[in-house]
C-alpha cells in the first residue's frame, strides 16, 4: 500500500461488516450486481459508448454515497478498517463493454446478453481493495434494431462488494446515478480523478440500533448447533443439519473454477398485476406466496431418486424502517432473516384434492402464515439472526470450516419489491436544471456465487408500474443434479406456470 498519510480512517469494520468483508477476502462471495435498463429520451449530445460521459453521474453518487468513497485495509485479517484515499481514478470504477462484438443483440435477446455479461462480473474479485474502494459500474450500450429508430438504450451495472451495501443499497445507488444523468455536467466534470468529500461514513448496524438476543433464543440456536441431528429431531429442533433437508452437495471452493449461474423469468406487468390481486384477496403478500410456490416446485423438478424433500430456507428481511440512523436511500447493510421450513406432509396438502390443479385453502393458509411472520420479523428488532454476529468469534475460521459440509439453507429469497426510480426526483440544488430525458425502464438483481451459502438463490425486484424480474443464481457444480442448467430452467418454468395456474383461479 502507498504512503499512509494519503488515506483518512474512517472506521473500524464492525462484526456485521466483518462477515462480508472476509467472504470477499476468501473469494466465497465476490461482486453483488444490480442492473438498470436505461433510456435517453432527448437530442441532447450524449456518446454511450464514451465512459467519460457518464463520471459526472458517478461523481454524484460518490458525494451522495460516503461509503462509495471507502477502500478497506488490512481485508485479509480479523481486524479491517475502512480508509478513505485522497483521491479517485474513476478508471477503476468504470468498464466499457462493445456490444458489437456480441452475437446476442443482433437477436434482440437483451436478457441473454446482460445475463452472459453479468455472470462473468459476478465472478471477479475487486482487486487492491485496500486502495480501490471495491465497486464499479459496467456500461453494456444496445444497438436499436435496424429500421427502429428509437431512444439511447444501455444497461449500467453496478457491482459492488456487499461490504459496501445490501440489495436496496444497490437500488440506492440507480437512483442516484439517474439523478447525476438528468443532472448533466451542471456541477460536475468529466474528469477521471475525483477528490472525494470528506463526509462520515454511516455507523454500522450495531451501533445504528441495539439488536437484543433473548436467552430463549440464544439457548435454541446454540443448542440447535450443539446437539446431534437425531437429538433434534426427537426434540422437534427444525435443523438444517437434518438428512432429510435438500441442499444440494456440500459447501466447496475452488478457486480457479468458482463460477455463477444465473437464468431469469420475466413476469410481464398484466399477470403481474393480476397476481397481486389474487394476493390482495387472500391477504397474503407476494413472497408469502412465491415461498410456498417455489418448494412446490423444486421437489416437483428434483430426480426421483432425491430422498431429501424438506426444505429449509431464508428470506431476507429489510430492517431500515426500524433505524432512525438510516435514511432510505442510504446505502448500507440492513438486513436480517425469517427462516422457513416446508416438509412432504405440508406440501401434500396445498393442492385441491378435488382437482389437483387449484391451490387448497391450506396453501392459502400456509402463505398467510408466512406473510404474517414476515410482517412480525421485519418489525422488531429483537432475536434477528444478524444481531447474533458478535457471537461468532473469529469470522475467518468460521466461514473456512463450513467448507466441506453439508449447506445450512436449501434456498435463499431476496425481495426488493418495488423500485420508483423517479422517488425524491431532482435534489433542490438542482430545481433550476433543466433535466435530460433519461430513464429506466428495468431493473435487475442479482448475487453472485456464494460458497458457503444456499443452494439455490431467488432475487426479485419490479419496476414500478412495469415487470417483475425474477434470477435464479447458484454455484455451479454444487446443485447434484444431472443437468443444472436444464434443472433451474425448469424451476423458473415451473414457478411460471404455478403463477399463471393462480391467475386462472
Amino acid at each position: 500500500m502507498g504512503d499512509e498519510k494519503t488515506f483518512q480512517i474512517l472506521r473500524e469494520a464492525s462484526d456485521n461488516d466483518k462477515r462480508t468483508v472476509v467472504r470477499h477476502s476468501l473469494g466465497f462471495y465476490r461482486a453483488l450486481i444490480l442492473n438498470g435498463l436505461y433510456t435517453l429520451h432527448d437530442t441532447d449530445p450524449f456518446d454511450v459508448k464514451d465512459p467519460s460521459y457518464f463520471i459526472p453521474a458517478l461523481k454524484h453518487c460518490i458525494a451522495v454515497h460516503p461509503i462509495l468513497s471507502a477502500a478497506v485495509q488490512d481485508e485479509h485479517t480479523e481486524t479491517p478498517r475502512f480508509i478513505r484515499p485522497t483521491s479517485l481514478n474513476l478508471q477503476n470504477h468504470i468498464e466499457l463493454v462493445d456490444t458489437a462484438l456480441s452475437a446476442e443483440p443482433s437477436s434482440g435477446d437483451d436478457i441473454a446478453l446482460i445475463t452472459q455479461i453479468t455472470k462473468g462480473v459476478h465472478d471477479k474479485l475487486f482487486p487492491q481493495v485496500d486502495q480501490i474502494p471495491p465497486w464499479k459500474i459496467v456500461v453494456v450500450p444496445l444497438p436499436n434494431k435496424p429500421g427502429e429508430p428509437g431512444p439511447q438504450r444501455v444497461y449500467i451495472i453496478f457491482a459492488y462488494s456487499h461490504s459496501h451495501g445490501d440489495g436496496k443499497s444497490g437500488l440506492s445507488f440507480h437512483r442516484t446515478f439517474l439523478q447525476g444523468l438528468k443532472m448533466g455536467e451542471s456541477r460536475y466534470d468529466r474528469n477521471y480523478m475525483y477528490l472525494p468529500p470528506a463526509s462520515p461514513l454511516l455507523p454500522p448496524l450495531e451501533e445504528a440500533c441495539k439488536l437484543p438476543i433473548s436467552w430463549s433464543f440464544l439457548f435454541q440456536t446454540f443448542l440447535k448447533t450443539a446437539l446431534p441431528d437425531v437429538v433434534q429431531r426427537v426434540l422437534s429442533f427444525q435443523s438444517s443439519g437434518s438428512p432429510n433437508i435438500w441442499t444440494g452437495e456440500p459447501t466447496s471452493y475452488d478457486p480457479s473454477n468458482f463460477r455463477t449461474g444465473s437464468e431469469i423469468l420475466i413476469i410481464k406487468k398484466a399477470q403481474l398485476d393480476s397476481i397481486l390481486k389474487i394476493c390482495r384477496e387472500h391477504k397474503v403478500r407476494f413472497t408469502g406466496v412465491f415461498n410456498h410456490l417455489l418448494v412446490s416446485v423444486v421437489d416437483k423438478i428434483l430426480p426421483k431418486d432425491t430422498h431429501a424433500r424438506t426444505f429449509h430456507g431464508d428470506i431476507v428481511v429489510d430492517l431500515r424502517s426500524l433505524i432512525p440512523a438510516f435514511a432510505p436511500n442510504d446505502m448500507t447493510n440492513s438486513v436480517s432473516a425469517l427462516y422457513e421450513t416446508s416438509t412432504p406432509s405440508q406440501r401434500r396438502s396445498h393442492m385441491n384434492s378435488t382437482d389437483g390443479l387449484r391451490y387448497s385453502d391450506a396453501f392459502w393458509e400456509s402463505a398467510r402464515e408466512t406473510t404474517a411472520r414476515l410482517a412480525e420479523c421485519a418489525n422488531t428488532l429483537s432475536d434477528q439472526p444478524i444481531g447474533l454476529m458478535p457471537y461468532v468469534g473469529k469470522f475467518r475460521p468460521w466461514l473456512l470450516e463450513k467448507l466441506g459440509k453439508k449447506r445450512d439453507m436449501s434456498y435463499e429469497i431476496s425481495n426488493l419489491v418495488v423500485f420508483d426510480p423517479k422517488a425524491g426526483g431532482l435534489s433542490e440544488t438542482a430545481s433550476n436544471i433543466e433535466p435530460r430525458g433519461w430513464d429506466i425502464e428495468r431493473m435487475i438483481f442479482s448475487q453472485p456465487a456464494d460458497a458457503t451459502g444456499s443452494a439455490l438463490s431467488f432475487q426479485l425486484v419490479s419496476m414500478k408500474g412495469g415487470d417483475m424480474v425474477i434470477t435464479l443464481n447458484w454455484q455451479l457444480g454444487v446443485l447434484g443434479v444431472p443437468d443444472e442448467e436444464m434443472f433451474v430452467k425448469d424451476i423458473l418454468a415451473g414457478i411460471d406456470a404455478a403463477l399463471t395456474r393462480i391467475c386462472s383461479e
